[in-house]
């Protein structure tokens, strides 16, 4: 086996492991979800800086370029969270994904460089 196909069957190996990394967070894409599209925050304090006796929970997201919060109450607050945190997980998912598969476009690319094999008759000179 000489060095190009060394390399090509490397490539290959790569392009491989890439795609079942891919198809891992593919199937979670896929998989049914309830989320919140923001930020679960806890309050400590109140707005004059003195401290609260117990936190209070907001949902933070942006609205037309502004952060708007929204108060979750006590009862919701499991709920809520669970499904803000689903979001945040979702969306690492999906930027994986995403990023998977321009590595693995990039490594297609250089395989189609070693692969090519133009006669000599045919070489542009």
């Amino acid at each position: 086996m000489n060095e190009n196909e060394e390399n090509i069957s490397q490539l290959k190996a790569k392009i491989r492991y890439l795609i079942n990394q891919r198809r891992n967070s593919e199937n979670y894409l896929l998989a049914h979800h309830r989320l919140i599209n923001a930020s679960f925050i806890r309050m400590d304090t109140l707005s004059g800086g003195r401290k609260r006796k117990t936190p209070a929970y907001y949902l933070s997201r942006k609205i037309s370029g502004k952060t708007k919060l929204t108060y979750v109450k006590a009862k919701d607050v499991a709920v809520v969270k669970k499904r803000a945190s689903a979001y945040k997980y979702y969306m690492q998912n999906l930027a994986k994904f995403v990023k998977l598969s321009k590595e693995i476009e990039a490594y297609f690319r250089e395989l189609m460089s070693l692969s090519i094999q133009i006669p000599d008759k045919y070489q542009w000179k």
